[in-house]
């Protein structure tokens, strides 16, 4: 690998996700990419850390990336006893990795999506004494995350719970995305390093879509992981409510999760005297998403409530909002910080119901105020979450450090 002579800043992406091709997670990470690639001074890599949980997508362990390189490490790990050898492996070519791509005379940084755990800590300690700077991009608070599917995912959440606490000992700066974790983290840092409020972020480049009225029948959506959280079985319960009262209304669902919770929504949806009307697409590439949501009319964020819905933020909210359409959005964490109930979006109470239907119901019934309210939400997307905005931001904080 090559580097050029005016570099100042060398930053190594390292996150557990499915990439290049992915979900939220994915996105937050390529929005940051994407504004740094913009900077003469910035050379930038990403190193893949299994490649996430869930299989996204079909993604190449190596190669380049919107012209950035990235590389992937313990990509064949599984949660069985093969991990004895191949976790030795995986740190192996971690180490070997960050030395080869330390860079003299500049500030050698990584940016680890997530928390620090067993998984990434060996890797993080070997590039602090190499001189790299250490951030962390915190999105949920461990200690109130759902039960754990298997002993890798149960070891991750306690060491990530156990090494969190200790962040100031080791950390340069921390990013958070929820008013939550900024004063959780303050906390816990003392006043060590700084801590920057970094909450979703928009890449208005994807939102070049013109205005439309409802389309006949209405195009109801959501798109995501279907975990527990997000509340996917109440938003089809009421969409059946929906049906029966118009006639004309579909739903879309997009996006892939884990087995377990895909069988239990499509049974869910097998079940449905509607289930004509609801839609699966399964995962789409970012074009292909970008294109399909914005040609629907009714965008869903339907979160239950739980502690650990209230301590991050929806990443999915912000292009809702920047997509110009009617939102429908649980009240959970900041949302209220950001969105006014029938100004900007409907604003429902966390897993209730009824106030979903009622309020998809109240958008097919009123197609001005729909409009209306999604002009004010791109607004408000643009005002609060455009990642060129949170982007520069977060460079002017790196060039600090």
């Amino acid at each position: 690998m090559t580097y050029r002579n005016d570099i100042k800043m060398n930053i190594i992406f390292m996150a557990n996700i499915s990439y290049p091709k992915g979900m939220a997670s994915t996105r937050r990470v390529q929005n940051l990419i994407d504004h740094f690639r913009g900077k003469d001074d910035v050379h930038q890599t990403v190193l893949v850390l299994r490649q996430g949980r869930v299989k996204l997508a079909e993604n190449k362990l190596c190669g380049c990336h919107k012209g950035v390189e990235y590389v992937t490490i313990g990509g064949d790990i599984k949660p069985d006893i093969t991990v004895l050898w191949k976790g030795v492996k995986y740190f192996v070519d971690g180490l070997k990795y960050l030395k080869a791509n330390l860079k003299k005379q500049c500030t050698n940084i990584i940016y680890v999506y997530g928390y620090p755990t067993f998984d990434n800590v060996p890797l993080l300690m070997f590039a602090k004494a190499l001189g790299y700077r250490i951030v962390f991009d915190i999105v949920e608070d461990a200690e109130f995350m759902g039960s754990a599917p298997d002993i890798l995912a149960r070891l991750k959440r306690r060491s990530g719970i156990f090494f969190y606490n200790r962040i100031g000992s080791f950390a340069d700066a921390v990013l958070v995305i929820s008013k939550h974790l900024y004063e959780k983290t303050v906390a816990v840092v003392k006043g060590k390093l700084p801590v920057m409020l970094y909450p979703i972020s928009v890449n208005f480049e994807n939102f070049n879509y013109p205005g439309e009225e409802l389309h006949r029948p209405v195009r109801v959506f959501y798109g995501g992981t279907f975990g527990t959280k997000d509340g996917v079985e109440n938003l089809i319960e009421a969409f059946e409510g929906v049906c029966a009262k118009h006639g004309e209304v579909e739903l879309f669902l997009s996006g892939k999760g884990a087995k377990d919770r895909m069988d239990a929504i499509l049974e869910q949806i097998t079940n449905s005297p509607y289930k004509d009307k609801i839609k699966c697409t399964g995962y789409l590439d970012d074009a292909e998403f970008y294109e399909f949501m914005n040609g629907c009319d009714i965008l869903c964020m339907t979160r239950v409530e739980s502690r650990f819905a209230d301590t991050g933020f929806p990443f999915k909210l912000g292009e809702y909002l920047a997509a110009g359409k009617a939102v429908v959005a649980s009240d959970v964490s900041d949302v209220t910080d950001y969105l006014e109930d029938r100004v900007n979006a409907v604003v429902v109470k966390p897993g209730s119901v009824s106030d979903i239907a009622e309020g998809i119901s109240f958008l097919i019934e009123n197609p001005e105020a729909a409009r209306e309210m999604g002009a004010r939400a791109k607004v408000t997307a643009r005002e609060n979450f455009d990642s060129t905005v949170s982007g520069e931001k977060i460079y002017e904080l790196l060039r600090e450090l």
